[in-house]
């Protein structure tokens, strides 16, 4: 008897400390444990891929902004169209500048 609560608190300690080495804020948002009348019911999410939400691209109203952010004075959306945002303005040393966006979430530069 004495052998099986020896090996049941081995195999305690290890599962302790495995669980203790794993980042805890990932799983944390990754995965949902769900226990219900039909039993436990584990839900991993993948936080980048949100199907049910509407992915908009960069708006003119962000593009500004990041203009503003990248260091650009007066800007203007010269064009804007599926994939691209086109903004001309005055860069950091006083010439004039264009700056290119990618129309999509968070408003990356290309160019």
């Amino acid at each position: 008897m004495k052998s099986v609560v020896d090996k049941l608190l081995a195999a305690a300690l290890i599962v302790a400390g495995a669980l203790t080495a794993l980042p805890s804020a990932p799983l944390a948002q990754s995965m949902d444990l769900y226990i219900g009348p039909g039993g436990p019911d584990l839900e991993f999410r993948d936080q980048y891929r949100r199907d049910h939400e509407w992915r908009g691209g960069c708006s003119e109203r962000q593009a500004i902004r990041r203009a503003y952010r990248l260091g650009m004075r007066d800007p203007a959306i010269m064009s804007m169209g599926r994939r691209q945002i086109v903004i001309d303005g005055i860069g950091r040393r006083g010439e004039y500048t264009k700056l290119r966006l990618a129309n999509r979430e968070g408003c990356p530069r290309i160019g």
